[in-house]
């Protein structure tokens, strides 16, 4: 498994031994066999710094964050990844691959999203960095059209960006630097593959949960407090 996975932690690779084998591991054990067999990956952690703003996520669809990244490709060069990320379940609710990242593109996608989720006027907050696209004047009346909330982090601060600019990291490692797009369609194909591998795969931030098993469980106590409401009328 973590030859599978060479860009993972111990943890991460004992939390897929667990699930892929159905039985308890040990987790000091998996550490243990990493280490014998040179399975570690050092990494230096850069201290983190103190950023003013604070915001509570306490529900699914109630902050997105939102950016773009760069994915070479042989046909065109440089593409333009833009992908949107749920804060709380951490599932990725929307990506486009395009040539240009214009506010056009931008808001294409953030409509797109807005209706697969069903997202009600003043129901998320859309947050963004400060880039021509996600500052334009048109870009702004359409999430005021929606009804969605617009927070900008500060200049020069990705860790206002912090779930996306973090999955974009984990998307180069596991899928973009490992493999050569020839087309922008092969590279959609693949992008859109991890994506689902994702949604699929256990996080950290979860608890060793799915983003897809985050979301249900929002949504079985959802409906278990619908039924409690019908039975009190």
């Amino acid at each position: 498994m973590a030859r599978e996975n060479p860009t993972d932690g111990y943890r991460m690779v004992w939390a897929l031994t667990r699930r892929k084998l159905g039985i308890a591991v040990n987790r000091k054990r998996v550490l243990r066999v990493m280490r014998e067999q040179r399975l570690i990956q050092r990494r230096r952690r850069e201290p983190r710094r103190r950023r003013p703003g604070f915001f509570r996520v306490e529900r699914p669809d109630q902050l997105w964050h939102f950016d773009m990244t760069s994915v070479w490709v042989a046909e065109h060069g440089w593409c333009y990844l833009m992908a949107a990320v749920d804060c709380c379940t951490r599932e990725i609710t929307a990506f486009s691959l395009d040539l240009r990242c214009r506010a056009d593109e931008s808001i294409a996608l953030v409509e797109r999203a807005a209706r697969a989720q069903g997202i009600k006027p003043g129901q998320l907050t859309l947050g963004t960095d400060n880039g021509s696209a996600f500052t334009a004047r048109r870009f702004k009346a359409v999430l005021s059209g929606l009804g969605i909330a617009h927070r900008r982090g500060g200049y020069r601060d990705p860790e206002s960006q912090a779930f996306i600019e973090s999955w974009f990291g984990k998307l180069k490692e596991r899928e973009v630097w490992r493999s050569e797009y020839e087309t922008l369609e092969e590279a959609r194909e693949a992008i859109g593959a991890y994506v689902e591998r994702y949604h699929h795969r256990p996080h950290s931030g979860l608890d060793y949960r799915t983003p897809k098993e985050v979301r249900e469980t929002w949504e079985d106590a959802q409906d278990e407090n619908e039924v409690l409401r019908k039975e009190a009328a």
